[in-house]
Order: structure tokens, then sequence, then C-alpha cells
């Protein structure tokens, strides 16, 4: 027995036909008019082809190193990836030396070295991890390496011969950030150790640049090796016929009252010479001076009370003087001539 297909009503067929219209595209007429109930075909819009252009570009191939391809999506990445690890670096080694080494109670200068050094080395894993997501092999500064060697040698040797003196002082510290120090008869206060050169703020207000070379190979004065406290001489004359145990008994009277010289054994009041205006004496003692201004700063305090003590005392501060004899053979004529 064979069964007929049953036969759908043309109501039934329109409304399982479907539902989506396909565009055709129809000619316009003479005036530009589609005609009624026609849709034209629509093309992809403006914002589809930017997308397009953009991810083109974005999977452009710039070029390649050992036939790894180098696209500008990898690279643009790796840029932003060396950035942020560049901002990162700078944030966490100042929040270590600003926030976590004082609770250890590490010294400003060793903190200054503990910072640099750490800076750089973020820097540099940053640097790698930002080559590797671009694809570069490492394998290829072993290809320019005897090119780079090259360059250095002879276009960037005072770059690197600075960055190495640098290292250098920094691992063995001759000099540390607060250290007074004098180059090249310039004193000053250590400000900054860099990666090229050193800060030094000097005593007039003006801060001077000096390479990190020049520091390792001419001679620098530390004033703050081995120990800060530094040794101060202040010379003085009396007139002579002056008494000179009550001399020294009032210069070493002063040394004991003053708060900022330091209590020690080595201070000493020394009878230096006979001059030829004055009786010479010389005042050691021991301070450990903050600046330059400081030092200079006790010196005058201590001028003005030995002053004052010579005055109390009735002891007198010659002036140089110097005695012509005259010895003529015969009498010496003197004229005076009125000038008005």
């Amino acid at each position: 027995m064979i069964q007929a297909d049953p036969i759908e009503s043309p109501s039934q067929a329109l409304s399982q036909a479907p539902s989506e219209t396909p565009y055709v595209e129809v000619p316009a007429d003479q005036a530009g008019q589609v005609p009624d109930g026609m849709t034209p075909q629509q093309g992809p819009s403006r914002f589809d082809e930017l997308m397009d252009l953009v991810i083109r570009i974005w999977d452009t191939e710039i070029f390649r190193i050992n036939e790894t391809p180098i696209v500008v999506s990898k690279l643009t990445l790796s840029l932003l990836f060396f950035v942020i690890g560049l901002i990162l670096a700078k944030l966490i080694s100042r929040r270590v030396e600003n926030t976590i080494l004082p609770r250890f109670k590490v010294d400003p200068g060793p903190a200054s070295a503990i910072q640099t050094i750490l800076y750089y080395l973020m820097l540099t894993i940053a640097a790698v991890l930002a080559l590797q997501f671009a694809g570069v092999p490492l394998t290829v500064f072993t290809i320019f390496g005897g090119a780079l060697a090259l360059g250095i040698g002879f276009g960037s040797q005072n770059v690197v011969n600075n960055f190495i003196s640098g290292l250098i002082l920094l691992i063995e510290r001759p000099i540390q950030v607060n250290d007074l120090v004098t180059v090249q008869d310039e004193t000053g206060t250590v400000v900054k150790i860099g990666a090229r050169a050193t800060q030094i703020h000097s005593y007039a207000g003006t801060t001077f640049i000096v390479p990190n070379s020049k520091l390792l190979e001419n001679s620098v004065i530390n004033w703050n090796l081995p120990t800060k406290k530094l040794r101060v001489i202040i010379r003085v004359g009396v007139a002579y016929g002056s008494d000179t145990a009550l001399v020294k008994s009032l210069l070493e009277e002063l040394l004991n009252d003053h708060i900022r010289v330091l209590e020690s054994t080595e201070n000493r009041v020394l009878f230096t010479d006979f001059g030829d205006s004055s009786l010479n004496f010389e005042v050691h003692f021991w301070i450990i001076p903050r600046t330059v201004l400081d030092r200079r700063q006790i010196e005058s305090d201590l001028r003005f009370k030995i002053d004052q003590l010579f005055r109390e005392n009735n002891i007198t501060i010659p002036f140089p003087q110097r005695d012509l004899n005259f010895n003529p053979s015969s009498p010496i004529s003197v004229e005076i001539k009125n000038q008005g």
C-alpha cells in the first residue's frame, strides 16, 4: 500500500517559507530611484573597513630574525611591557630605598647604592622579558656581538667607562651619599651617585657633576672616612709679653665648654712659634660637621669666644708691625709744604 504525501495548502506553504528576504541588486531607474517594494544590496560599512585595515596593520610583518617573523602586534606589546617594567622598577626601587631599608636602619649611602643596583637589575629583567615576548631570540646578540663590541669600543667608550666606574663606586663605596668630599679644589656634599656621573652640592649652592671615571682616576678627599670626625685647627697670636700659661688655660677652657667640640685626649693647645709680631698658638680639636657651612660656623663661634676671653683677661692680639731704623751718614732734610 502506497501512502501519498499530504498536500499542503498555499497558506501553509507561505507560513513555512524562510522569513529572511534575500537582498537582490535592483538597477535604479533613470532618476536614480529604486523601484517600490525592492531593497538594494547593502555592502560593508566604513567601520568594518576600518577594522579590517587595523587588523591587517596589526598583523603586518616588519622584519625577520633567524626566520622568526616580528610583527607589529608583538613589537607594540613588547614595548608597552618594557615601559610598564621601567615604571615598576623605578617605583619599587624608590619604595625600597625610602620605606623598607630605613626600617632596617640602613644608612642613606648604602641605601642609595642598593636602590641603584636594584633598579638596573629590574630594568634588565624587563628588557629580556620584553624581547622574549616580541619573539626576538637572545641568540641574535651573539650574531651582533662583534659589531656591538666594536661600536662600544669606538663610540661609547666613555659612557661604558663611566657606567662601570659607577658600579664600582656603588659596590666599594669609597664615597657615599651625604659624604663631604673635595674634588679638584671643590668641596661639597654628595647628592647622588648615578650611572654616568655623580652630583655634588657645593657650599656656594651650585651642583657640579663629576664623571664617575674621574672619581676613580683622580685624587678625592673624603672628609667622612674612616669616620665623620674631622680635625680642625684654629691659629691665633698674642702680643709679646703676654702670660703664655694663661693663654693656654683659656684656650683649653674654650674647648671644654663648647658643645660641638668632641671630648678627646687628642685635643691640644700648642705653642707653635715666636713670630715676627706675635707669640703663635694653635688649637687642635675634633668635630662632626654636617655641611661645609656647619664647619665654618663652629670655627667662627670659637674665634668669637677667643676674642671675648682675651679681652676679659687683657690679652692683646697684635697686628703685624715693622720697625724701620734709619742710620744716615748725614742729616736728613725735611720739607713741609702748604698744600693750600
